[in-house]
């Protein structure tokens, strides 16, 4: 507004934020932000809307103005033309920027402001006369959400369309598909990119980067904005007046490791989101549909046949790739599937001759069983669902998918987890059943060669079962490898007292015996370095004293060298049977 058509903006003042008087927009109640004593509100017609414009926002509105005896003295219903400012900024009286932040979209509200947040002691010659309270009708009729990303002004984003879908935004990483067209001050197009794929924080988009990864990490799918840059945000001196850039956020590609062993073999970026929430669950039937295959570099793989495929999730009738992929997917998702040649080499697509390097497979779950949740099922249905489940395992054990088979036993682990509530017939199934789980468990780490883990289950299994014979005998082996002899001794010596006859235990204590004295001769070599640099004058200089195990002089050497040497190469020898003829529990 004008001075003699529209309110006059005020020189001081502002958002109530910035000023010292009570009642400012950051003091929000249920209602929005309070509002002091001298700006009174009353609802005329309500919004069932929630959100509220912020400082910097471009508000529209409409409004007609009277004194408090009726008198109008301003209209833009009169004019036909909506009122346009921006909220917060002072360039209206402080009774508006206060009244319009607490409004919902379409609200019509009744303000009675004094003078103090009107025109104060002096009015508004002609029509406002001093002193004077006012009376406004506002319709908030939309706005534009603007925000001043770096603080310093030199980028001001508009929204310009839609709130975005979902509550996932972008962070630095992340790839998303957008879209981009920059325009010079004089509305010319410096350059328009149409949906790329881009990582947030990579640098890829040369100098408006900055800007854009600003922009994006407070967006969400299907919003647009506009970014108002200063040169220094845009192209330099190329461009001394700015930029304008139009940013269309047309996707959010969510990346996740979906790995046994979280190592980044299989990796899962979704280009589509699915259905609901639902996923597949461990023993459903699922279609899977794959319709492309690539190397690394991008380029079709030879042999490759796309297909669609059903199968049984979890029971290993397709490969760990999409084993791993397919229980993360939901009804309708499309992905884009990056995996190593060992894990994704499957026969069903004609990937079997692929023996290295990368996989990449585009894939879409089309459609999968729903069956009751563990938590639904009776006590006898959990353990025939468990029994079955732990067979699968069992199964894949011995066909040498340990990954896969190690999900199943953990996940029949878990759902008997707590027990002591079950009826006394089902209690000591299910105990039984958790503790066979157990012990293929152990199994599965030994053959990954994850000894602490093997370690850590079978001390678990341990606690309530301290003779388990499997368990300490399994334990022994990680031991070993983790080279703690003496405790792999002990393990030994316990199964031998419990069973005589195993011949396992005792070659794999002849092994761990010759790893205890190769261990302590390394010992006392070190020892015997340390005692003759110290008695033979200055210490030698690093890299020259004697490797640890060697002799300088050949009366030092132990004199029954050569028969430790001949014992340990025997127990070496016997041990081989301890190492291959651990037995597997299925």
């Amino acid at each position: 507004m004008s001075s003699d058509e529209e309110m006059p903006p005020m020189g001081a003042g502002g958002m109530g934020m910035d000023d010292d008087s009570e009642g400012g927009m950051d003091d929000a109640g249920a209602d929005g932000p309070i509002l002091p004593e001298g700006v009174k509100k009353e609802i005329i017609t309500a919004s069932e809307g929630f959100k509220r414009p912020k400082k910097g926002d471009e508000v529209t509105v409409h409004y007609v103005g009277t004194l408090t005896d009726g008198t109008e003295f301003d209209s833009s219903r009169k004019k036909d033309k909506p009122f346009v400012f921006p909220l917060g900024k002072g360039q209206v009286i402080k009774g508006w920027d206060l009244g319009v932040a607490t409004m919902l979209k379409g609200e019509v509200a009744k303000f009675t402001i004094s003078s103090e947040f009107g025109y104060g002691e002096s009015g508004s010659p002609p029509t406002i006369p001093p002193n004077a309270s006012l009376v406004f009708e506002v319709e908030l009729i939309s706005w534009a959400s603007k925000d001043d990303l770096f603080g310093d002004e030199g980028v001001i984003k508009t929204t310009l369309e839609g709130e975005g879908k979902g509550w996932k935004k972008p962070s630095d990483g992340d790839e998303v598909r957008l879209t981009l067209k920059a325009e010079a001050a004089d509305g010319s197009v410096i350059e328009e990119r149409k949906s790329i794929e881009y990582v947030v924080g990579s640098d890829a988009l040369g100098p408006l980067a900055k800007a854009v990864d600003m922009a994006l990490a407070g967006m969400r799918k299907n919003e647009s904005v506009s970014l108002k840059c200063a040169k220094e945000y845009a192209y330099g001196e190329k461009h001394p007046d700015g930029a304008t850039i139009t940013l269309a956020l047309e996707e959010i590609y969510e990346t996740k490791d979906m790995s046994f062993g979280k190592d980044g073999s299989v990796m899962k970026k979704q280009t589509q989101e699915g259905e609901g929430f639902d996923r597949p669950k461990d023993g459903v039937k699922a279609t899977l549909a794959v319709t492309a295959a690539t190397d690394g570099a991008g380029a079709a793989l030879p042999g490759f046949k796309a297909a669609t495929i059903e199968f049984t999730v979890g029971d290993g009738e397709v490969c760990d790739a999409l084993e791993c992929a397919v229980g993360e997917m939901k009804k309708g998702e499309k992905a884009v599937l990056t995996a190593s040649a060992s894990s994704a080499a499957e026969a069903k697509l004609g990937l079997q001759d692929v023996k290295e390097g990368k996989i990449v497979l585009t894939i879409e779950l089309q459609e999968f069983e729903k069956k009751k949740e563990i938590w639904d099922m009776s006590e006898e249905e959990k353990v025939e669902f468990g029994t079955a489940r732990k067979e699968v395992g069992s199964q894949l054990l011995k066909a040498g998918r340990y990954e896969l088979a190690l999900q199943k036993y953990k996940k029949v682990g878990e759902a008997f987890s707590f027990v002591d509530n079950y009826k006394e017939e089902n209690k000591g199934k299910a105990k039984a059943l958790k503790q066979a789980c157990e012990l293929n468990k152990s199994a599965v780490y030994l053959k990954l060669q994850d000894w602490t883990e093997a370690k850590n289950t079978c001390n678990s299994i341990l606690k309530d079962d301290k003779e388990n014979i499997k368990a300490i005998f399994r334990r022994a082996q990680a031991q070993l490898h983790l080279k703690n002899f003496q405790d792999c001794m002990n393990d030994c010596k316990k199964v031998v007292e419990l069973d005589s006859q195993n011949k396992e235990a005792r070659a794999l204590l002849k092994l761990a015996q010759a790893g205890q004295k190769e261990e302590d001769k390394q010992a006392k070599g070190l020892f015997a370095n340390m005692c003759k640099a110290l008695g033979k004058g200055p210490i030698p200089a690093p890299g020259k004293a004697d490797k640890i195990g060697e002799f300088s002089d050949e009366e030092d050497a132990p004199m029954d060298a050569q028969d430790d040497e001949a014992e340990e190469e025997g127990a070496k020898e016997e041990g081989q049977a301890a190492e291959e003829g651990a037995k597997e529990s299925a």
